[in-house]
C-alpha cells in the first residue's frame, strides 16, 4: 500500500522464520560479499560487487540497484543476465503486468519492458499494476489509473493498495476499507489496518485486534484473542503466533495446526517449514510431518527447491530433503521465474 504521508523506499529481507513470507517480491541487498543470480542447477547467471541490490524476477526482469562511483541507480536485468534497461533510475519498482513505476530526472511514471516512459503525469507515487489498475498519488490524494494512464478511480484516498480478488484497500477518514474495480466503496472504512485478499479472506485490524473478513466485509474469523501476529492464507491455512509459538488456522478460524512451533514459514507448494525442539521439518496442510531436516535451517519452497542453512552457509534441497545445490552462499533466497538471488564470498 502507498500512503500520502510517506513512501517506504526499502524492501525488507525476510530472513527469520518468524517474519512474514513475502508476498510480495523480495529485494536482496548486499552485505559483505558479491551478489548475483543462480539457476536451479546452481549455475551462476551473473555476479558482481557493483550489484548492491538484487530483486526477484518478475515479468522476465529483475530490478537491481547498482553502486558505481558512489552513486546508486536502479535498472533491470533480463533472464540472460544482461542489463536490458540501464540503471538510470533513482527509484524503481518491480515489473507487474508489463509495466514498472520509476522515478528519475526524466520524471515519474511507468516504463514498459523497453525502458520507455509510457505513462507520465503529475504523480507523487505509484504502485504495481494488478487486475489492470495501479494506484497513483497526486496532490489531491490517491486514486487508480488503467494501463493507458487514464484515471479511472478518482484521487480521493489517503492511501491505496493493490487489487486482489477484485478489491483494494483504501484509506478514508482515518480508517481503511475496500474499493472495487468500478470505484465503488464495497466495504466501508472501519479498520485500523487492512491487507490484500487471499483465498476469500483479508486480514484486518479492528479495535486493536486481528481479524479476517470476507469480500462483503463481514468478520468471519475473530477478532482473535491472544494472537499477536497473523498472516495471509496460503493453501487454505494462515500462520498465527500465540505468545511465542506459531501455528496455523484454517479458513473457518479453527486451529488446524496448534501453536507449538518456535518458528514457522507460510505454506508454499503444499508444505510449510517449521521448527520445534527436534529441529526443522516440513509439514503438510494436515499438520503431519513430511520431511525432517534436524538442525539444518529450512526455509520456503519455490520451484521445488528450498534454501537450507548448514554450518552458516546456504544451499538448496529438493522436496525429499536431498541437497541439490551445495551450501556455499553467504545468503540465498527463493526462486522466481527460474532464478534465485545469492550472495557469495
Amino acid at each position: 500500500m502507498i500512503h500520502a504521508e510517506r513512501k517506504k523506499r526499502f524492501a525488507a529481507l525476510l530472513i527469520l522464520a518468524a517474519l512474514p513470507a513475502c508476498a510480495a517480491l523480495l529485494a536482496h541487498e548486499r552485505k559483505r560479499g558479491s551478489i548475483g543470480y543462480i539457476d536451479k542447477t546452481g549455475q551462476v547467471l551473473i555476479t558482481s560487487r557493483v550489484l548492491h541490490e538484487a530483486g526477484s524476477f518478475s515479468g522476465g526482469f529483475a530490478r537491481v540497484r547498482l553502486h558505481e562511483n558512489k552513486v546508486y541507480k536502479y535498472g533491470y536485468l533480463d533472464r540472460k543476465g544482461k542489463m536490458a534497461i540501464p540503471a538510470r533510475f533513482d527509484w524503481a519498482r518491480h515489473f507487474s503486468e508489463g509495466k514498472a513505476w520509476v522515478e528519475s530526472a526524466e520524471g515519474r511514471g511507468f516504463i514498459d519492458n523497453r525502458g520507455r516512459l509510457v505513462i507520465k503525469g503529475e504523480y507523487r507515487a505509484g504502485g504495481d499494476f494488478s487486475s489492470g489498475l495501479a494506484a497513483v498519488g497526486t496532490e489531491r490524494g490517491f486514486g487508480y489509473i488503467d494501463g493507458g494512464g487514464e484515471m479511472v478511480i478518482s484521487a480521493q484516498y489517503s492511501s491505496a493498495g493493490r487489487f486482489s480478488e477484485g478489491l483494494a484497500a483504501v484509506g478514508l477518514g482515518g480508517k481503511l476499507g475496500y474499493v472495487d474495480r468500478a470505484g465503488k466503496l464495497a466495504i466501508p472504512p472501519r479498520f485500523e489496518k487492512a491487507y490484500d485478499f487471499h483465498q476469500g479472506r483479508a486480514r484486518v485490524l479492528l479495535d486493536g485486534r486481528i481479524a479476517y473478513i470476507d469480500n462483503t466485509g463481514k468478520v468471519v474469523i475473530g477478532p482473535l484473542e491472544g494472537v499477536s501476529r497473523a498472516f495471509d492464507f496460503r493453501h487454505g491455512l494462515a500462520r498465527i503466533r500465540v505468545k511465542t509459538r506459531w501455528g496455523f488456522i484454517d479458513r473457518s478460524g479453527k486451529q488446524l495446526v496448534p501453536p507449538s512451533y518456535f518458528a514457522a514459514y507460510d505454506f508454499s507448494e503444499g508444505m510449510a517449514s517449521v521448527q520445534d525442539e527436534k529441529g526443522w521439518s516440513c509439514i503438510g496442510s494436515d499438520g503431519k510431518v513430511l520431511l525432517r531436516m534436524g538442525q539444518d535451517w529450512l526455509m520456503t519452497y519455490s520451484g521445488g527447491l528450498a534454501p537450507m542453512i548448514r554450518d552458516r552457509k546456504v544451499g538448496y534441497v529438493n522436496r525429499e530433503g536431498k541437497v541439490v545445490i551445495q551450501p556455499q552462499f553467504l545468503r540465498a533466497f527463493e526462486f522466481s521465474e527460474g532464478f534465485a538471488s545469492v550472495e557469495l564470498e
